[in-house]
């Protein structure tokens, strides 16, 4: 074989590399920037899973949820708020948007967002959250039960 012939055959070889790299790059992006599921129980009643709304989205025609919690909203505006993370995301991603701790953005654009489906799936079921228990006792009597 000739060195040209070698040289050719090398290029080919390294063409496809570079195709198959790319063919894997694309479909590794698509799986991470595709919408997430439902968040589990577990993240849904713990601390943080009953996050305050922090903005309506913008599709949004009913009265405003803003300052209150995902379980007091209806389910198609949790569908709403979902979608708004979603898209987030996926800005946050393509400008690789990272939060102070270095953490990128989009990860807790789509933990928000799991949050709010999994909320919009419990509504639909009729599932209440349980009220969150008093701090202390004065939080629940008013004045004139306290006693000294």
């Amino acid at each position: 074989m000739s060195a040209t012939a070698e040289t050719l055959a090398l290029l080919k070889s390294i063409d496809a590399s570079l195709k198959e790299l790319l063919a894997l790059s694309k479909s590794k992006k698509r799986a991470e920037t595709a919408t997430v599921g439902f968040a589990p129980d577990s993240d849904l009643d713990s601390a943080h899973g009953n996050e305050q709304i922090r903005f309506d989205p913008r599709d949004w025609n009913g009265p405003s949820f803003k300052g209150k919690r995902m379980s007091e909203c209806p389910a198609a505006y949790l569908d709403l708020l979902a979608d708004a993370y979603a898209y987030f995301a996926k800005k946050n991603d393509e400008s690789y948007a990272k939060a102070d701790n270095g953490e990128l953005k989009s990860k807790y654009d789509r933990r928000n967002e799991a949050r709010a489906r999994g909320w919009a799936a419990r509504v639909r079921a009729g599932v209440k959250p349980e009220a969150p228990a008093a701090a202390f006792p004065s939080d629940t009597m008013n004045a004139d039960e306290i006693s000294f």
